[in-house]
């Protein structure tokens, strides 16, 4: 991955560089002078610093517009994600909820399986002492 990362960074470096060397070619062959208008005011100054200081505005207003879209985008993304927790432990109490309810289920079925089993039992040594005390003759066949 870190190789990936590398050569990103590489082209970006190369791309940056492409782009240096066209600007400043773009300023050995613009060095005319010419007027810019302000409305309230007129400079004349080399086509190539008007050309610069217009670049410069742009990549300005383009980075507060991204800047303000990231920390939109991200404020959101904050409130979702204490969204999705805020749930998360709601389904999470739901769960245990219902867990502890099956679990006391389980604790009552067993007791009432531990109580049939001592009556069976019981039952059972009635039957024997029944039928070795009715007929003490015959073995018993239990």
């Amino acid at each position: 991955m870190s190789g990936a990362i590398s050569m990103k960074n590489q082209w970006r470096l190369v791309a940056g560089i492409i782009l240096i060397i066209i600007i400043v070619l773009f300023a050995v062959f613009n060095v005319d002078s010419v007027p810019v208008n302000f409305g309230f005011a007129v400079v004349d100054g080399p086509l190539i610093i008007v050309i610069l200081v217009s670049l410069l505005m742009g990549s300005l207003i383009t980075l507060l517009v991204a800047t303000g879209s990231a920390t939109k985008k991200n404020k959101e993304f904050k409130q979702m994600r204490a969204e999705i927790d805020a749930k998360g432990k709601e389904i999470q109490k739901a769960v245990d909820a219902t867990k502890a309810g099956y679990e006391q289920q389980l604790t009552d079925l067993r007791a009432q399986l531990t109580q049939k089993d001592s009556k069976i039992n019981s039952l059972e040594e009635e039957l024997i002492k029944k039928f070795t005390v009715g007929n003490p003759d015959q073995p018993s066949k239990v």
